[in-house]
């Protein structure tokens, strides 16, 4: 695996772009797709993240997790149209922003992917994945992971005292 620049400084002395590491070949499935050709095109494409295009305009996302638990869950049909089951409140990051900023912004969304844009229109994507592959600060990932992956929940329903333990 080659060397990618790193985070903080290149040769000139700049924070590493997002445009540097994002996806650049963006797959996207239609609003007219089932919930089956949706998996289909995630596994052919082994990705777990779909920006969602009607008329040649994104207007949701949809993830491998959306149709595992809210599509399953609500008893839908493989034949089902995906609309009901979108992300349509999309988080986007100019591609010119720090890879330091979109960790920062996925931890404050909680989310694992970005849609990036130049001036409004979309470049690429750039996930968790991406960036974890880097040769950074792997500190700054894993505050922000911890809090992506943060359940809020009573903690008092959550609290265990163990007394003893028999195998």
């Amino acid at each position: 695996m080659y060397k990618i620049l790193k985070l903080y400084n290149n040769i000139n002395g700049d924070k590493m772009t997002i445009e540097k590491i994002m996806t650049k070949n963006i797959i996207t499935g239609s609003i007219t797709n089932t919930l089956l050709e949706i998996a289909e095109i995630m596994k052919k494409y082994d990705i777990g993240f779909l920006p969602i295009s009607d008329k040649n305009k994104i207007i949701g996302v949809i993830t491998d997790r959306d149709i595992i638990v809210e599509a399953l869950s609500n008893k839908a049909s493989e034949n089902d149209l995906i609309d009901k089951y979108l992300t349509s409140n999309i988080i986007t990051i100019e591609q010119n922003k720090t890879v330091e900023e979109a960790i920062d912004l996925m931890g404050n969304k909680k989310i694992r992917r970005l849609i990036v844009t130049n001036n409004n229109k979309i470049t690429g994507v750039i996930s968790l994945a991406d960036i974890i592959k880097l040769d950074i600060d792997h500190n700054l990932i894993i505050e922000n992971l911890k809090k992506i992956f943060e359940i809020n929940r009573n903690d008092d329903l959550f609290k265990t005292e163990i007394d003893e333990f028999y195998l």
